[in-house]
C-alpha cells in the first residue's frame, strides 16, 4: 500500500495579517499532482486541517475542493484526524455518510477510537486514527483521576483499543519527546508537560504524526509530516515536503520525500539598506514573504516605502542596531557629567558601541550650536 502523509495544513491561516488561502490552494494543487504521478493509494492527514476551530468560509471551500478531487476525481481513499486547532465535532460532521466514498474521519473524544481496516494486494492493513487527545476529556470520560498528563491520557486511549493483528498504522496529533519545535505551533498546555513518550507507538508498524511543523524522524517507525507551508519566520530554514510510504507485506516500509515549491517563500534578509536595495533588482524571490533586518547604524528615512518598491510582501522590518542586548546598568548616570559625556553614554547604552571620531565631532558641533542658540557658552 502506498501512503502519502500530510499534517498541519492550517487552512485559513493568517500570517502577519496576510490571508494565506491562495498560497495553500497552490500547494494543495501540487499535492494533487504528486498523488497522481506517484499512484498513491491513500492520503493520511494527521490533524490541524484548519487553523482555527471555526474556519472562514474560503478555508472550507479550499479543503472541500482538495478532498473532492482526491475522492471523486482520483478515487483515492483519505483518512483524517482532528488536531488541536480543529473542532473535532465540525470536522466529523457527516463522517458516517462519506465513508462510502472512501473518506474516513476520526471522531473526537470521548467517542471511541474506531480502527479502519483497508486492503491491498497483500491483505489487510489496520489504521488507528487518533484524534487530538485532551487529558481533561479523557479523565472525565473514563472517570479516572490518575490521568493527569498528555502521556497518561494517550496511554489510556491506546489501552482501550481492541487487540490488533497484522500490519498496523497509527495516526496521531501530539508532541513526542525528541521532536524539534518552531514558533508557529500552538502550545498544548500551559504550565504542564505536553510531551508524549514515543514508546507508546512501538506496537505499530508505522506511526504518522502531526503537530510539529518540521518534517522529522522520531524513531525508525515514527515520523512527523511537518506542515506543507512555512507558517512562521522560525521555519525559514525548513524544507517543506510530502512523504510517501510504501508498506510491504511484512509491515516494513520504504520512505520517499518529495519537495514542495510554495507560491511565495518565507525568508529573512539582513544587511544595510543600500546593499539590500542594490541586490533587490536581481532577486528572483521579490514576491516572497520577508522579514528584513537593517543593520545600518545611522538614521534612515522612509526605508519601508523604499523596500516595498522591490519587495511588496515585506511583513516585518527591524533595526538590529536598536535591538542589541545592552550589558551593564540599565540607567545612565548623569550626575557630574558634561553634556558631551551624557550624550556619549546614551549612545553607548542604545547601540552598545562608543562614538567614533566623526560621530564625536558631529556631536560636539551640534551641542555647541544648541548651547549657543540658548545664549550659553560651550
Amino acid at each position: 500500500m502506498r501512503i502519502l502523509h500530510l499534517a498541519d495544513l492550517h487552512i485559513g491561516k493568517i500570517f502577519h495579517d496576510v490571508h494565506l488561502t491562495d498560497d495553500q490552494a497552490h500547494i494543495l494543487d501540487q499535492i494533487i499532482a504528486i498523488v497522481q504521478e506517484y499512484k498513491v493509494d491513500l492520503v493520511a492527514i494527521s490533524g490541524d486541517l484548519y487553523d482555527r476551530s471555526v474556519p472562514p468560509v474560503q478555508a472550507t471551500v479550499v479543503l472541500d475542493d482538495f478532498l473532492t478531487r482526491l475522492l471523486m476525481d482520483l478515487e483515492i481513499k483519505v483518512i483524517l484526524t482532528p488536531g488541536n486547532h480543529d473542532s473535532a465535532e465540525r470536522v466529523a460532521f457527516a463522517g458516517r455518510l462519506v465513508r462510502s466514498r472512501g473518506l474516513y474521519i476520526a471522531p473526537g473524544l470521548p467517542a471511541a477510537v474506531e480502527p479502519i481496516i483497508l486492503e491491498d494486494s497483500h491483505g489487510q492493513v489496520t489504521f488507528i486514527p487518533l484524534p487530538y487527545v485532551d487529558p481533561l476529556l479523557v479523565r472525565k470520560s473514563l472517570d479516572d483521576s490518575e490521568i493527569d498528563s498528555f502521556d497518561s491520557a494517550l496511554h489510556a486511549v491506546l489501552q482501550s483499543l481492541p487487540p490488533l493483528e497484522g500490519r498496523t498504522v497509527c495516526l496521531a496529533h501530539c508532541f513526542t519527546q525528541g521532536g524539534d519545535t518552531s514558533e508557529s505551533e500552538r502550545p498544548l498546555s500551559i504550565g504542564g508537560s505536553s510531551l508524549i513518550d514515543p514508546d507508546h507507538f512501538k506496537p505499530f508498524n508505522l506511526t504518522l504524526l502531526g503537530h510539529l511543523h518540521r518534517s522529522q524522524k522520531i524513531s525508525d517507525t515514527i515520523y512527523y509530516a511537518g506542515s506543507p507551508l512555512k507558517y512562521s519566520f522560525s521555519e525559514a530554514d525548513h524544507t517543506k515536503e510530502v512523504v510517501i510510504y510504501d508498506l510491504a507485506a511484512d509491515g516494513s516500509f520504504s520512505r520517499e520525500t518529495i519537495p514542495l515549491k510554495p507560491k511565495r517563500d518565507v525568508r529573512t534578509i539582513s544587511g544595510e539598506l543600500a546593499t539590500i536595495l542594490t541586490n533587490a533588482a536581481n532577486d528572483p524571490g521579490s514576491d516572497d514573504y520577508l522579514w528584513i533586518e537593517l543593520t545600518d547604524r545611522g538614521a534612515l528615512f522612509d526605508y519601508a516605502a523604499k523596500l516595498r518598491v522591490f519587495y511588496p510582501n515585506v511583513l516585518n522590518i527591524t533595526r538590529t542596531e536598536y535591538q542589541r542586548e545592552v550589558t551593564g546598568e540599565c540607567a545612565i548616570e548623569i550626575r557630574s557629567k558634561s553634556d558631551h559625556e551624557i550624550v556619549a553614554s546614551f549612545f553607548r547604552h542604545i547601540t552598545g558601541d562608543d562614538l567614533n571620531q566623526s560621530e564625536t565631532e558631529l556631536m560636539e558641533t551640534v551641542l555647541t550650536e544648541m548651547i549657543a542658540g540658548q545664549g550659553g557658552a560651550a
